[in-house]
């Protein structure tokens, strides 16, 4: 049987090349994804200054926010004591240890890493366990290509961004790739029935079937996830660069795609192989001689398979679930986390349940054939009689409209949920920036006519280490990530607080002091003079007292300190902007004249009005939404080329049925007319399970991020999805028909 598998695989070629196609791509649009998730967990950042320096310590920029946080990365850069320069030293095997500053400058007394280079014949390994043994546990020591970090430590929160985008487009790709694969060997052995069932009349096994069956589809899986190897790591290597262009990932990081990748792809493609040839192969070989024979005149009506009905069940009860989270548990922020799933997997729920969703539909469309004459009365009757052939074609088109129009308008309604939010915090009517701050520039901006408000402003992200910072309680505020640190002086926070105090007061915001919304204070049960503990940006612990409390609402997630205290917290160690309110009496244009006229003479301070930064920040949610989209496109593109194959496969296994229609009198155009309308039946069906799959999921993702029923996004996306839908639909069936069709009618009739 192995033999004859290896013959079959010559002389079936084109549902061969079909299903090859299908185990390619995906097994290299998987290993891509995958090679970037491993990128961002291994963060490797080779060294410049550093490089000659056999063993580097520097601060520890990770930390365990508690036991029930997850691993984190401080988001300043953690330094040490230059005392350590003189422990380092005394060290066994160390022959000479440098400190080094990067960012400069250092508060007295740190650094921000040193160089140790070890004595002729000293392990590194040796002498790294020797130095470790002399740290505390703010310091770790770095080697080989690690010690770049201790250069450009922001590498490690740009490496954790890329492991969390590459982890979920990974999830994606794997299960999209998956299904496809399963689908498209479904489908293709499905084709072959007649041939399988001849065999099993003159005398082959069921046994000997799967043997034949599964064996083919082994090899034709070998040789197709081997040669996805290299185009799997350049196409990695490709998506890697887009993401460094679009500065969502820092330069430095290092690619890395080791055997991992290779391992998962194969592994998954392989898996999804089997598992479709076995499914396939079994319904093929369990039948009887008998049935076999009258299979290959007419066509097979068969019920329903019990463990498809159970996984389509399964999958439907998953996307409800991630449906109802998203609208409640995980709303806001969080909202993408369980909206993005569950469009995948009520998808492909639609899509596995296809066969039965589909015959109520096509009976209800039915007499819409009689409009388009014999050809759509014919196309009507074969959808029918071939509903299983219909749902095969039909399924890859649920998934390229559900998955398309899903993700593209979740994507456009959170971007713009985040950008009014943006908009909504901005109180300030304008912003200097300048790479160091004085109280005095301050003061005379302070003292110009129309100026009501002027602030020192600093900003810093951080966690809440007492009281517990419960997720249990966050009601979708995505603090998952960290609470924002703003920082200002008292007499300046009407330019930074977004609401009015409800308790306390503003003006004992000095020392070690913070407020806070209202809702999120009751929330880590704390009132007005309670203490909080905090980890500033840079891992230092500090407690600060709640000296007043505002009512921003839910989606905020600010502490307000002091400036001087926060800025001892940050890698600048000053502030670097002004936030500046007009008294509302003079004009915003005026305010910003006068700003410009006294800063006029100062090198690297620019003034900016609350509409240029909404600008400003729409253009960057747009540059870091490129490779989103990019990722996006790469999975749909699979989805796209899925489709073409499945509905490619399918004409081209009809060529003996359209020679018979011709042979009892159809000309060549009255089949095509019928294959055209076969087409738009199946995507008109597609599209419509897979617009039900969208339309739900996006409604509830908006509902959870934005509180409303109407997402956002342009109107163009979902007209554009479908006609492309359409039309591939159209041309991947003609295309073949129109080859299939110029053979003779008695030839491929008698095959």
């Amino acid at each position: 049987m192995i033999r004859l598998a290896v013959r079959t695989l010559r002389y079936r070629k084109g549902g061969f090349i079909a299903a090859f196609l299908t185990m390619f791509l995906g097994a290299a649009i998987v290993m891509a994804c995958v090679g970037l998730l491993e990128t961002g967990v291994r963060a490797t950042v080779p060294p410049q200054q550093l490089a000659g320096a056999d063993v580097v310590v520097a601060g520890d920029q990770s930390f365990d926010h508690l036991e029930e946080y997850d691993w984190a990365v401080a988001s300043e850069r953690v330094r040490i004591d230059a005392a350590l320069v003189d422990t380092v030293t005394a060290v066994p095997g160390v022959e000479e240890a440098n400190g080094y500053v990067f960012d400069h400058p250092a508060p007295e007394g740190t650094i921000d890493a040193i160089g140790v280079v070890a004595e002729s014949g000293t392990s590194v390994d040796q002498l790294q366990e020797l130095i470790d043994a002399e740290l505390s546990d703010s310091a770790i020591t770095l080697v080989g290509d690690d010690r770049g970090l201790a250069e450009r430590p922001e590498a490690m929160s740009g490496a954790e961004g890329l492991t969390i985008i590459a982890g979920v487009v990974a999830s994606w790709a794997l299960l999209i790739a998956m299904f496809g694969v399963a689908s498209m060997l479904a489908l293709s052995i499905q084709q072959r029935h007649r041939e399988l069932a001849l065999l099993r009349a003159v005398g082959s096994t069921p046994g000997q079937l799967r043997k034949l069956v599964l064996g083919e589809t082994v090899i034709l899986a070998a040789i197709a996830t081997g040669l996805a190897i290299l185009p799997g790591r350049w196409l990695s290597e490709f998506l890697f660069q887009q993401l460094v262009d679009s500065d969502v990932v820092i330069g430095g990081l290092m690619f890395h795609m080791g055997w991992i990748p290779m391992v998962v792809a194969i592994t998954a493609a392989l898996l999804a192989a089997v598992g479709g040839a076995v499914v396939a192969g079994g319904r093929a070989a369990n039948t009887r001689p008998t049935e076999a024979l009258a299979a290959t005149r007419m066509p097979e009506r068969r019920p329903f398979a019990l463990w498809r009905l159970l996984l389509g069940l399964v999958l439907l009860a998953g996307a409800s679930t991630l449906i109802i989270v998203t609208m409640t548990i995980n709303s806001g922020k969080l909202a993408s986390g369980t909206g993005s799933p569950a469009v995948l997997l009520l998808t492909i729920a639609l899509a596995v349940l296809s066969p039965v969703l589909i015959r109520p539909l096509v009976a209800l469309l039915h007499p819409l054939g009689a409009l388009t004459g014999q050809s759509g009365r014919l196309a009507m009757l074969n959808a029918r009689a071939g509903i299983d052939r219909t749902a095969a074609v039909a399924m890859p088109i649920i998934v390229l409209t559900g998955i398309a129009t899903g993700l593209l308008y979740m994507h456009s309604t959170g971007k713009n949920a985040v950008h009014e939010e943006f908009v909504d915090s901005q109180t300030a009517d304008a912003v200097i920036t300048a790479e160091d701050v004085d109280a005095q520039l301050v003061e005379e901006v302070r003292t110009l006519p129309g100026v009501a408000v002027a602030s020192e402003y600093a900003r810093s992200t951080g966690y809440v280490e007492e009281p517990f910072d419960d997720p249990a309680n966050r009601e979708g505020s995505g603090r998952q990530g960290g609470w924002t640190l703003e920082g200002t002086t008292p007499d300046g926070a009407g330019a930074v607080l977004p609401a009015p105090v409800t308790e306390g007061t503003v003006e004992d915001l000095h020392g070690d002091a913070v407020a806070l919304d209202a809702s999120n204070a009751e929330e880590l049960g704390v009132g007005l003079g309670d203490p909080i503990t905090v980890r500033m940006g840079d891992s230092t612990v500090i407690e600060v007292e709640v000296v007043a409390l505002y009512t921003a609402g839910a989606n905020d997630e600010t502490l307000l300190l002091p400036i001087d205290v926060l800025t001892a917290h940050t890698t600048e160690g000053h502030a670097t902007e002004i936030l500046v309110t007009s008294d509302g009496d003079t004009s915003t244009e005026r305010v910003i004249t006068e700003i410009e006229e006294l800063v006029a003479d100062e090198d690297g301070v620019t003034v900016t009005d609350s509409e240029t930064l909404a600008a400003e920040y729409a253009e960057e949610q747009d540059s870091e939404a490129f490779p989103i989209y990019m990722l996006v496109a790469l999975i749909v593109s699979y989805s796209a080329i899925s489709m073409i194959n499945a509905l490619a496969t399918s004409t081209n296994a009809r060529r003996r049925e359209f020679g018979l229609q011709r042979l009892i009198g159809s000309t060549h155009g009255q089949v095509l007319r019928m294959l055209c309308i076969e087409g738009l039946l199946a995507a008109v069906i597609g599209v419509l399970l897979g617009t039900i799959s969208a339309t739900t999921t996006v409604v509830a993702f908006s509902i959870g991020r934005a509180d409303t029923v109407y997402p956002s996004g342009s109107p163009v996306i979902y007209p554009l999805v479908v006609g492309l839908t359409v039309l591939l639909t159209l041309l991947a069936t003609l295309v073949p028909a129109r080859r299939a069709l110029r053979h003779r009618p008695v030839e491929v009739a008698a095959e």
